[in-house]
């Protein structure tokens, strides 16, 4: 497809900004206020006067709302259209939506854009409904109960078989309607729709509004149903992200003593969940010159420099298998890995393999990484665990609206990436003119996710495979 006179302009000029980023990006003031105007485009603030009502206040949101397709680029025509009738239709309702069902509807028009950038903002699920007093973790083999309050510890270690009569497995696939992007990245969040009893009566009026009835069986296999209320949203722990819920230590939000973690006395911490508040956490296999490392997020390190970080855990060595484990990790900048992720050849023997463990909570700059770290080393790379939180061409860098009245965030999109084909168009990122990569596919060569029982044992089911 031609371009035309004008997209090949445009796209020269794109080239020319990429070559400049090429030598100078982080820190340039200019260049930066160039990216910032290309993509950093949002809506006006809000200037309604102040609703007389709790439908007026519906209205004003939702007209608000209206304006999203014209600065979220990841709209198709289609989903564009899709999204006008679906808001249409939620302001002929606004006098009797409740919170919830503002909310859900929303979350159900953003998502039409069906990419996971181009949401409503995680955080909102949990900030603005009352939440259950447990908190639910996914594993290969179920949803289960790993962090509660002292008053509900003996749910810790439950196998959750039904919420409000319907199975897990279920509430993710509902969850669908609410999350734009892959099945995988909506199973990931779908914990929080799960654990809010306004959410849940919203979506399925027979649920009761202010608890939930669950079916749990413990480690012996015995099932039993249990009634738990919620607690008010002003007491309960903020959302933390992916695989914080996970850990061992106390979480921010937690008051002292009031919550307890399944893995509060594990018999070892595994090593993707070791060091949490640092951003690469390193450890070296014994004499057998196998190197783990673990990125938590894709930014530069405090103090200091990221790439600087995992030159010093690479050492002088060339090591037989390296590890790089991008799981229970939700992006950031990957520029500053790219550098060293391009060199990592270097660091291994002539027989030396790298080994990237992934799965659903691996997103943004983290998928990147994995496709970086495939294309640079071709035939040498093997991807471990379950498929990423999406899909190798989606929309991101964007900025984020705020509806007036519900305060509910909507994350939007503004520049498109292909790491699956390479991106050369005028709507990419522009510094992916310099950074970007076709790898194909960064699906899992090896297929295992993380046992419950492996976990509650401190054992590491992915990763022990990955070292097999």
């Amino acid at each position: 497809m031609s371009l035309g006179p004008r997209g090949l302009a445009a796209a020269a000029v794109a080239a020319v900004f990429a070559a400049a980023l090429l030598l100078a990006w982080k820190g340039n003031a200019v260049l930066e206020k160039v990216l910032y105007l290309r993509y950093g485009g949002t809506l006006p603030p809000p200037s309604y006067p102040a609703p007389r009502d709790a439908a007026e206040a519906n209205r004003q949101d939702l007209d608000y709302l209206a304006g999203l397709t014209r600065v979220d680029r990841s709209f198709s025509p289609e989903a564009s259209a899709r999204f006008a009738e679906k808001v249409r239709a939620l302001h002929a309702r606004a006098d009797s939506l409740s919170r919830a069902g503002l909310f859900l509807g929303v979350a159900e028009a953003v998502a039409l854009a069906d990419n996971a950038h181009t949401n409503v903002n995680p955080a909102m699920w949990r900030a603005l409904f009352d939440s259950l007093p447990v908190r639910f973790v996914w594993f290969a083999d179920g949803l289960y109960v790993v962090r509660a309050t002292t008053d509900h510890a003996e749910l810790l270690g439950a196998h959750v078989l039904a919420i409000d009569g319907i199975e897990p497995a279920r509430w993710a696939e509902i969850a669908r309607r609410f999350f734009g992007g892959t099945p995988e990245h909506a199973r990931s969040l779908s914990a929080v729709i799960m654990e809010a009893p306004a959410i849940l009566h919203e979506i399925d009026n027979r649920a009761p509004g202010d608890r939930v009835r669950l079916r749990v069986q413990d480690s012996a296999g015995r099932e039993r149903a249990v009634e738990v209320a919620a607690m008010p949203r002003k007491d309960a722990p903020p959302m933390v992200k992916a695989g914080r819920v996970a850990l061992a230590e106390p979480l921010p939000g937690e008051k002292a003593g009031e919550w307890r973690a399944l893995l509060a006395d594990p018999p070892r911490v595994p090593a993707v969940l070791s060091e949490p508040e640092k951003t690469l956490y390193a450890e070296r296999e014994a004499g057998d010159r196998v190197l783990y490392l673990h990125l938590w997020q894709i930014r530069e390190s405090v103090p200091g420099s990221l790439a600087n970080a995992l030159r010093e855990a690479l050492g002088p060595l060339q090591w037989r298998r390296i590890v790089l484990d991008l799981r229970f990790n939700a992006g950031g900048e990957y520029d500053t890995v790219y550098p060293v992720v391009k060199n990592l050849g270097s660091h291994l023997t002539d027989d030396g393999r790298l080994v990237v463990l992934t799965d659903a909570t691996t997103f943004s700059a983290a998928i990147i990484t994995a496709a970086l770290a495939k294309y640079y080393l071709p035939g040498r790379t093997r991807i471990v665990g379950e498929k990423a939180g999406d899909r190798l061409a989606f929309w991101a860098e964007g900025t984020s609206i705020t509806l007036p009245n519900s305060k509910v965030r909507i994350d939007i999109s503004t520049g498109y990436h292909d790491w699956a084909h390479g991106c050369r168009e005028v709507r990419c990122w522009w510094p992916n003119y310099f950074y970007g990569v076709a790898a194909g596919t960064i699906d899992p060569d090896v297929v295992v996710g993380w046992r419950f029982a492996d976990y509650a044992r401190g054992v590491d089911t992915v990763l022990e495979r990955a070292l097999d």
